[in-house]
This record gives structure tokens, sequence and C-alpha cells, in this order.
């Protein structure tokens, strides 16, 4: 007697079949897929879908789209994974009614469309709103760097592209002495001078070879500095060498900004870049997400790579309580003075040193559009006592930031409530933890800024479920 439950046989004819729907539980998340894709202002996506030049019907966009929010919603980025799913996911034939687009067709459906997700993902945040699924008041915000389609090797700096000229004149004028010692009379034994002459053989093709790259090096220089840029990507022209990686020598991609929500999580606004840090971003990224929150003030908290003291001044003019922290000053990192030693008389305009001394002004300059005031006092420097526990140069320098009102302001905000602060890393980073390690998905498919934006909205989609899910600490992106 059988103790185990036997499934029907594979070759039974039924005279009624089963029907798709009942593999399909009424809370499944594919039928919201569906729901909120018929939902979608189409006017507003601009999508159309033109027949192809066989004259076959195309397929509708809304399908392709659920295609596309399925896959990334249960980590599947691939068109011709996405092609096999609709052949085998019971899932999917339902979302689809069984229509089974080819890879070509669905590749080219996002290639085409590449603006419209970023405005499915607006539709999506204006749902949210109206079911007042985002609090609009504590907003997080954070960067992080993925790799494009671009290795390092393709992409040339302007510090590379001199290192290059340099070694490719080194290497020709190596290579045209061999020759001219190819060409001398040969004193050297037979043996001696048969291994010469087969080392030299290929010179010439050699020598050709590299007088080409050295061509190909000096043109793109001569691009780079005629159009003011500082490097080049030949496979993907957006992408950029980011320093801000886990990577000692930096990663040719994106730098991606991410805006969350306090209440539940949620993803406000997620875009692609290509500026290498962060500094100068917060105002932009918190004013578009007032915008989609309908929020008149907001609360923003940002770690110290954002503080741009003109940055925060523009925040605060429009509503934004930014808690930033500012950066640990240089001087603080080698254990000397820090900056809190030195007191500055508004009156006088001078500071004061722990030494007693004053540090008068004596000029001005720019960093990154940022106006600095610059103090120090040459004379009393040279022959202080404390100079050692001071400064690891002849004098000391303390550069006063104009407008250095909103920096104070901010200090005191930062320090009277850490609480708020402390809440940014259980935000803003654990979306990009989860998309690089527990999705494993820290590089793009695409090409190109408009692209990857189009994939960043697609997998931003795909979080949300998982972003109200995660618990506050979840995992760390790096």
């Amino acid at each position: 007697m059988s103790h185990f439950i036997c499934g029907s046989d594979r070759k039974q004819t039924w005279m009624l079949p089963e029907c798709v729907e009942d593999y399909v539980a009424e809370d499944n998340p594919v039928r919201f897929i569906d729901a909120f894709v018929d939902g979608l202002d189409w006017e507003k996506l601009k999508v159309a879908v033109q027949p192809p030049a066989t004259g076959r019907p195309g397929y509708q966009p809304a399908d392709l789209l659920k295609l596309y929010l399925y896959g990334y919603l249960n980590r599947v980025r691939s068109s011709r994974e996405l092609e096999r799913l609709a052949h085998r996911n019971l899932e999917v034939i339902w979302l689809l009614r069984r229509l089974r687009p080819d890879h070509k067709t669905i590749s080219e459906f996002r290639r085409a469309h590449r603006p419209a997700f970023k405005q499915v993902l607006r539709q999506f945040n204006v749902m949210c709103r109206e079911l007042k699924l985002f609090g609009a008041q504590l907003l997080a915000i954070d960067g992080s760097i993925f790799k494009g389609v671009n290795s390092k090797t393709r992409n040339y700096t302007l510090t590379k592209l001199e290192c290059l000229l340099k070694a490719a004149d080194a290497g020709i004028e190596n290579y045209l002495k061999e020759l001219e010692l190819n060409d001398a009379p040969d004193e050297a034994p037979a043996a001696t001078g048969a291994a010469r002459e087969e080392g030299v053989k290929d010179l010439p093709a050699k020598l050709t070879a590299l007088k080409a790259a050295r061509e190909r090096y000096e043109q793109m220089l001569g691009q780079l500095k005629q159009s003011g840029q500082t490097q080049v990507s030949l496979t993907d022209e957006d992408s950029r060498l980011m320093k801000k990686s886990t990577s000692k020598d930096g990663i040719v991609g994106y730098n991606i900004q991410s805006s969350v929500d306090g209440l539940h999580h949620l993803i406000v606004d997620m875009e692609a870049t290509t500026q290498g840090n962060d500094f100068g971003r917060l105002n932009d990224m918190a004013q578009k997400a007032k915008e989609t929150l309908g929020a008149g003030t907001l609360t923003v908290v940002a770690d110290g790579g954002y503080y741009s003291v003109n940055d925060l001044k523009a925040a605060e003019a429009q509503g934004i309580t930014a808690h930033v922290p500012r950066p640990q000053d240089s001087m603080d990192k080698e254990g000397l003075y820090g900056r809190d030693k030195f007191k500055h008389d508004k009156e006088r305009d001078v500071y004061l040193c722990p030494a007693g001394q004053e540090l008068a002004r004596h000029s001005d300059t720019e960093v990154r559009g940022q106006r600095y005031e610059v103090y120090y006092n040459t004379s009393a420097c040279a022959g202080c006592a404390l100079r050692g526990e001071c400064t690891t140069g002849k004098y000391r320098k303390i550069k006063h930031v104009e407008g250095h009102e909103i920096m104070e302001r901010i200090e005191q905000r930062v320090a009277a409530q850490p609480e708020v602060y402390a809440r940014r890393k259980g935000l803003v980073e654990h979306p990009f933890g989860t998309i690089k390690f527990w999705w494993g998905q820290g590089a793009f498919l695409t090409r190109g800024l408009e692209a990857v934006n189009a994939e960043v909205s697609l997998s931003a989609l795909g979080l949300q479920p998982e972003a109200r899910a995660q618990p506050a600490g979840g995992p760390k992106a790096h």
C-alpha cells in the first residue's frame, strides 16, 4: 500500500481543461502588476509600438511593460530569460495571457522607450502618495557606484593618455635603436647573430602598431582638451571612472542617487548620474522629492559627502531642514589642533589661536564654486612653541567659508538631534545593499545614461516590496 500522494497521469486527457486563473492566488503580487499597468496614464508615458516591417501586429506596450516589471520584481533582467519565463512560468503565462514575445522584441521595447520607465516610477509614487504610504516628513539621501558596460582598459583620463604617449614615445625610440643595431655589421658569432635576427624580424610590424596606437592616444587627448572633458570611455560613452567605490583604482560606471521616505522605507526617487561624488547633489534630490511627495517642508539626512555650503544654503531657502555632518578637518585626522580650537572674533574679523595669537584675513580663494576667506599669521607661527601640535607646515591657515552661519546652524542641529541622523543608514543604504549583494546586480546591462536610468527606474520599482519588508539596518552598501 502506497504512503505517498501521486500526481495525475501526464497523458490523461481532460474533458474540461484546468483554468490558468486557478494557479494565481488572489494575493499574488502579479495581480498588482496587472492592475497597476492597466491603470497607468499612457498619454503621459508616450509609448507606442510600431508594427514590424513584415506587417505582423505588434505587442501591446502594456504587456511588455508588465513582463519587465515582473522580471525586475523577481530579479530577472535578461531579455532572453524573460522570454523563457513567458514559455514556462505560470504567473507570466497568466500575466501575458499566453503571449510569448521573443527576446529581441522584449529588448527592443526597453531600448525604444527608455524615458517611459522613469514616468512609470513617478506614476507609482503618485499612487503611493494618494494611498498615504509616504510620511513626507523625513527623507534620507545617499549615492552608490555601479559598474557600467565599459572596462577600465577602455577608459582614458588626461593623465592616463599623457602616460601612454610617453610610454609609446619611449617604445618607438627603443624599436628604432634595435633596427639600427640590426642594420649594423654583425661581428658576433653565427649563433648570436641568428638569435638577434630572429628577435628583430617582427620589429617593423611592432613599430607600425605602436605608431598607430600613439596616433589614437594623441587624437583622444586633443579631443578631450578641446571639449573640456577629463576622460573618455570607448564602449559606453556616458560612463565615467568613479573613485568612490570599493575598488582601490575605482570602476567605470555611474553614481546612482537615491532618496527614501522615512515612513515605510519607500523609494521616492532613484537616478543615475555621471558625477563621481555626491558633492552638491542634496538640493536637487530634495527638491525632486518635495515635488513627488507634495510637501511644503522636509527634513533631509545625508552623509558628509553632500556637505556643500552653497547647496545647503539653497536647500534651506526652499524649506529643506538638512542634517548633514561636517566632514572631518584634515588637521583632526592628523591628531593636530582642530578647527574648534580657533575662535573667530566677528567684530575685529580675526581668529584667535590656542597660543593666543591673532590670525588676520589675508586673501580669498574659491574651491568648487565656494568662496573661502583665508586667515594666517606667518610671523606668529614662526616662533610659536605649539606649532608642532598645530600644523605640519611653516604656518597654520584657517579657511573661513562664506555663509558660515548656515554651517553653525547645521552643526548645532546635528549635535542637538543625533537620533535623526542615526536613521540614515537604516533608510537609504539598504536599497543599494539589496541590489548589489542580495540580488547580485552591481553592474548594468545597457549602455548610455538614458538607458541606465531606465534600468534604475525598473530596479526601484522592483525594490518597493523589499523596502517595506526590510528591517532597519539591513544590508549595507559599500
